[in-house]
């Protein structure tokens, strides 16, 4: 799968929900409101991920949790990194309402 133009980047981060553009990767932070939640939210992105195969970079500080997606293999934002983070947010509105 090939690396996605600025443009195309720019008009998927608008379907997402708070995804940021850095470099050559897409981040998301979240904020959970205790660190139980946090790793609850982990450990289904995880098997989001496992189910894709794909996986993001995760970094868990107490309740915030960061989310960062990018393909390796080429380096750049691609349409898998996109189709990721869409999960993800869906998994975060499941884990985390309101």
């Amino acid at each position: 799968m090939g690396a996605l133009s600025d443009a195309e980047i720019e008009q998927g981060l608008r379907a997402l929900q708070g995804w940021e553009r850095e470099g050559a990767a897409i981040v998301r932070a979240v904020d959970a409101p205790d660190f139980n939640a946090a790793l609850g939210l982990v450990a289904e992105v995880g098997r989001q991920a496992e189910a894709s195969g794909h996986h993001p970079d995760i970094d868990i500080r107490y309740t915030r949790v960061v989310f960062r997606l990018t393909s390796h293999d080429t380096g750049a934002v691609t349409r898998r990194d996109l189709a990721m983070a869409g999960r993800i947010d869906t998994v975060v509105a499941q884990e985390l309402p309101g």
